[in-house]
């Protein structure tokens, strides 16, 4: 508890005067809110690139399809600690401020991610390699348990009204940004490197790259200034009007438990489609005769397409809305992902890119309003805290989307049952924003001091 709270007097020093309603303050909260979640997903993507190789290091060897089920789950188990996070970390953002989150769970996951690099093979200490991979893994998931509903509450409140949509949407470039450049540090290792040495060591230095990134953010980081919305409140406390975030985790989650089960609704296939979209679909690519680097090649363009898609069309929902976007895009990515996987299977560059480009293009348009509606459902007061419950719920089944694929593949015999499933979860989502979701008001106070059983987002 003192480590905590050294942390936070450090912090609270730093960057309290900025103004961070200039041009130049906006640009570096958007970068400082960011480059957490760069490092989030930068891990991601290198992990799913180096799988194989982290299946014969951490693993026995002796049964290669439970080596790859059992790295999979061990991806998988990372997601389950997240709302452990988000119960831990996310009260730290509601009751003491966004940006000493932000601080906290950059350290941690940075840390923890480099400490991968370390770990010893299961050939030099048997079954003490998968248990500290699990470990490191369980850090991870809780660092970013925390970071990204504190980093979207940041953005979201920092951003002007009329430009929330845009503000929150360079969160998701950041995603898209880190699963490229760490596909294609993995890649270029994979393809520069003899099979022999990217096996003894060559993936480990995808990981140990975490730490210096890490450092990075956390100077970043330090000299960002808190959010309008906190200091209200926090001024509001100090008056002895509402409190700030001292709501019991009980209370948040009756108070909020519409909007949780809402963003359940739909955030869940969003999380499934970013993982098909660079993880399973890449695997499913390779299971089918692609070679490595075509199929590398194709992952790598693929992101390169989502991010300019996510670059053009990021204004769009403070422009249209929110639910035209989320119920145009959930019909279009249901409809494209079984031709998605067929194109894939057919072991052709051009007609594996093109099955990447069918899905990833709708899916470009259906981040930003997915990812602002972590924060927009929820009242400020407790806005991290919910954000987090709900978001950390939907990467549980995201995060378990490839070890889904391969057991839906060899419980059915069929390689369309994982995509069929993935079209099943998106028509639920088309359903749920269809019956419950509203756009919320134009122009509405971001300091969302209210009944959070009237959110805005709700109907009826």
């Amino acid at each position: 508890m003192c480590y905590g709270k050294g942390i936070i007097m450090s912090v609270s020093k730093v960057g309290s005067a900025e103004d961070a309603n200039t041009p130049i303050s906006l640009t570096r909260t958007i970068v400082g809110a960011s480059i957490g979640n760069f490092v989030e997903w930068y891990e991601f993507a290198v992990y799913g690139v180096v799988a194989a190789y982290l299946s014969k290091a951490m693993f026995p060897t002796d049964d290669p399809s439970a080596a790859v089920l059992n790295t999979w789950a061990a991806f998988g188990i990372s997601f389950l600690a997240r709302p452990i996070g988000g119960v831990l970390l996310a009260r730290l953002g509601d009751r003491h401020g966004r940006r000493h989150i932000l601080f906290v769970t950059i350290a941690v996951m940075s840390l923890a991610t480099f400490a991968i690099a370390l770990i010893p093979s299961y050939s030099v200490i048997g079954i003490a390699a998968p248990i500290l991979l699990v470990c490191v893994r369980i850090a991870q998931g809780v660092a970013a348990g925390g970071e990204f509903a504190g980093a979207t509450a940041f953005l979201y409140e920092h951003a002007p009204i009329g430009r929330r949509a845009r503000t929150v949407s360079f969160l998701g470039v950041s995603t898209f940004v880190a699963t490229v450049l760490g596909s294609a540090l993995a890649t270029l290792l994979t393809v520069t490197l003899p099979a022999d040495l990217m096996q003894s060591w060559g993936w480990r230095i995808v990981f140990a790259t975490a730490l210096p990134l890490g450092f990075v953010g956390i100077y970043i980081r330090r000299r960002l200034s808190e959010t309008p919305d906190f200091a209200a409140l926090r001024d509001q406390k100090a008056s002895g009007t509402p409190k700030s975030g001292a709501e019991s985790l009980w209370s948040v989650i009756r108070q909020n438990r519409r909007s949780i089960l809402l963003y359940l609704g739909f955030g869940g296939f969003y999380s499934i489609a970013v993982y098909v979209s660079f993880t399973a679909y890449l695997a499913y690519m390779l299971a089918n005769g692609m070679s490595s680097a075509k199929a590398l090649m194709i992952n790598t363009v693929a992101g390169l397409v989502l991010i300019v898609g996510l670059l053009l069309s990021g204004g769009l929902a403070d422009r249209v809305g929110r639910k035209p976007i989320l119920l145009a895009c959930s019909i279009a990515l249901a409809v494209a992902v079984v031709p998605t996987f067929l194109l894939g299977a057919t072991g052709s560059l051009g007609l594996g890119l093109l099955g990447a480009l069918i899905f990833v293009v709708p899916l470009s348009v259906f981040i930003t309003p997915a990812i602002i509606n972590v924060s927009e459902l929820f009242p400020a007061q407790v806005r991290v805290t919910a954000g987090a419950l709900a978001y950390n719920l939907t990467v549980i089944l995201g995060g378990f989307t490839p070890f889904i694929a391969v057991w839906l593949t060899q419980a059915t015999g069929s390689h369309l049952a994982f995509p069929v499933f993935v079209a099943v979860m998106a028509i639920v989502a088309l359903i749920v924003v269809l019956a419950w979701y509203r756009d919320p008001k134009a122009g509405r106070a971001s300091t969302g001091v209210h009944d959070s059983k009237k959110s805005s987002a709700l109907e009826g």
